[in-house]
């Protein structure tokens, strides 16, 4: 038998149209599908979710009830005129998207604001979301200081 690289050009592109044709036969009869063979690697799919990501949870907390707290569960902070800027941020850090991340998850009403360099601040009904540097584990001693709020889950946005 003659090898196909011996023969002629359109006898090469006979045999390799040949051998795909017997491939996509295969993967139609098996129920893989040409365009889902093509796409089967889950890399190569298009994840509707991947822009997002999880940074608070709702949580209990005495004297307050429901509250927004970080992934970590420290207590969540607004202003509700205003934001914190310059010298405030020391003591009142801003939630920011992760990297690479544009939607925030874990309770109704999240949004982002963007600020410096296009970063994303996390924003609970509109109003931007700070944690309080005086805080430790789950306390919530930011409340009514210099303006800001404990962020407490409401329902309706």
């Amino acid at each position: 038998m003659r090898s196909i690289t011996s023969t002629s050009p359109r006898v090469r592109r006979l045999a390799l149209a040949s051998a795909l044709s017997a491939t996509l036969a295969a993967a139609s009869v098996t129920g893989i599908g040409v365009a889902s063979a093509a796409t089967a690697h889950p890399a190569a799919t298009a994840h509707p979710t991947a822009k997002t990501a999880v940074v608070v949870k709702e949580r209990n907390r005495t004297h307050f009830g429901k509250i927004l707290v970080t992934e970590r569960g420290a207590a969540l902070y607004y202003m509700p005129s205003g934001s914190c800027t310059g010298q405030c941020l020391a003591i009142w850090p801003r939630l920011v998207m992760p990297k690479g991340k544009t939607k925030p998850r874990g309770a109704n009403c999240l949004g982002t604001k963007t600020f410096g360099n296009h970063r994303l601040q996390v924003t609970y009904r509109g109003h931007r979301l700070y944690t309080f540097a005086d805080d430790s584990g789950t306390s919530v001693t930011g409340n009514n200081l210099e303006g800001f709020k404990v962020a407490k889950v409401v329902r309706s946005c």
